[in-house]
């Protein structure tokens, strides 16, 4: 790998190229390179033909370009490690040099992963959830890079007592495995598995209730491209499902998915930034000459107080870091004193009393503790902008309104407390 990972606010980068969950939907196109995948198999075979598409994918505006060499379809024969890698190495080879946005290696067996990442892959998208291969945790945590974990049954087991119960509670494993492991929370993603172990009303559930994923706290994959429930629902093969996939996509970016998993990127790049300019509020501007209303700021910070309709307070967080312009703010910890407004419906929770239609406080304390006791900062101001972003990038909110204190602030003189209060919307990131 050319470029390193790292946190940043909100997110990932991996080099300069950032990945800010909450900020837009980033889309991952589709590479197979292999004889059997149920949409593409035996097209991109040939190495040459296989960079080819990758370029034109990138230029169409993937994000991420994920290459596997198993088909995971039903029916499909497992392919020998060996085997996997002798398909990807001269792929690898070739991409690697040459794209500018990161490779995934879509692959659950750990050797494969190894071997991908030294060749120039940069995350792993595991359908096995880490749960397949003891050994892929440790590699993702060894090579410091991204892994994807998917919800997974073997095809054909699709009797669930719970499902949404049995989804959760797998993937919830996955994130232990991965934080046993020594992986970084900032660096899983996880996918509920669409179409894997599940009939096409399961699926249609699951796309219904992708909500429902985020009391896990963590980025979201879905990958529905051209998969079979579509084809059930609409009557169409595989290469008529276009349409589908694009209504599928535009449906769970309300829902708060991060990243889109596809086959056709011209077409769903444009679906996702129509969707994003939509939902996740950017700061669009009409072309010159086209009479605009530039949006306001919800009403933040004037006195009738924020527009949204409702409002989750945690008030008086406490943290002991080191932070400050002074040498000896440096050496000795402080107090920092945290209280939060986060601004977004609870109508729907409250009614059914369930938490995942809400914010998990306890996912919210630990975010607000890995900023606060992480690296060194100069200024509260860049503490309290930097907790805003993350929980805006993290959770659903329409607002927060973020408000650092720094009781022992070294001033020369009588005072209570040094304050910094922002104010952040969705339209700010």
């Amino acid at each position: 790998m050319s470029a390193r990972w790292r946190v940043v606010p909100g997110g990932l980068a991996w080099g300069e190229r950032r990945f800010v969950w909450g900020e837009r939907t980033y889309v991952m196109g589709i590479l197979n390179v292999t004889p059997d995948s149920f949409s593409d198999g035996g097209l991109y075979l040939d190495p040459e033909r296989a960079l080819e598409h990758a370029l034109a994918m990138e230029e169409a505006g993937a994000d991420i370009i994920d290459v596997g060499a198993e088909s995971t379809r039903p029916g499909a024969v497992p392919v020998p490690a060996e085997e996997e890698v002798r398909r990807l190495l001269p792929v690898l080879r070739r991409l690697a040099p040459r794209l500018r946005v990161p490779i995934s290696v879509d692959t659950y067996k750990a050797e494969v992963a190894r071997v991908a990442l030294a060749e120039g892959a940069a995350m792993i998208n595991d359908v096995g959830g880490l749960q397949k291969d003891p050994a892929m945790a440790a590699v993702a945590a060894e090579a410091g890079v991204p892994v994807v974990v998917m919800h997974c049954r073997p095809h054909g087991h699709v009797h669930y007592d719970d499902f949404w119960g049995d989804v959760l509670g797998f993937l919830r494993r996955s994130l232990e495995l991965a934080e046993a492991a020594g992986l970084p929370p900032e660096y899983v993603i996880v996918d509920p598995g669409f179409g894997f172990g599940k009939t096409a009303e399961h699926n249609l559930d699951l796309l219904r209730g992708l909500h429902r994923l985020r009391v896990l706290g963590r980025p979201v994959l879905l990958g529905t491209s051209r998969k079979s429930t579509l084809g059930r629902v609409l009557n169409l093969p595989v290469s008529e499902r276009l349409e589908g996939t694009a209504a599928t996509v535009a449906l769970a970016i309300p829902h708060g998915v991060d990243i889109v998993r596809v086959h056709d990127v011209a077409p769903i790049v444009r679906v996702v930034r129509m969707a994003d300019a939509i939902v996740r509020h950017p700061h669009w501007e009409a072309p010159a000459g086209v009479p605009s209303r530039v949006p306001q700021p919800s009403g933040l910070g004037t006195a009738a107080g924020p527009a949204a309709p409702d409002t989750i307070q945690l008030r008086g967080l406490r943290f002991r870091a080191r932070h400050g312009v002074l040498p000896e703010e440096h050496r000795r910890e402080q107090v920092f004193v945290v209280d939060l407004d986060l601004g977004l419906s609870v109508r729907e929770a409250a009614r059914a009393d369930d938490l995942s239609l809400t914010v998990d406080y306890s996912e919210v304390f630990r975010r607000v503790e890995r900023i606060i006791t992480g690296p060194h900062r100069q200024l509260i101001e860049t503490l309290a902008d930097s907790v805003a972003r993350d929980l805006l990038a993290a959770f659903p909110l329409e607002f927060v309104r973020v408000r650092v204190a720094k009781p022992e602030a070294p001033l020369p003189g009588a005072f209570d407390q040094v304050a910094v209060e922002v104010w952040r919307s969705r339209g700010d990131l």
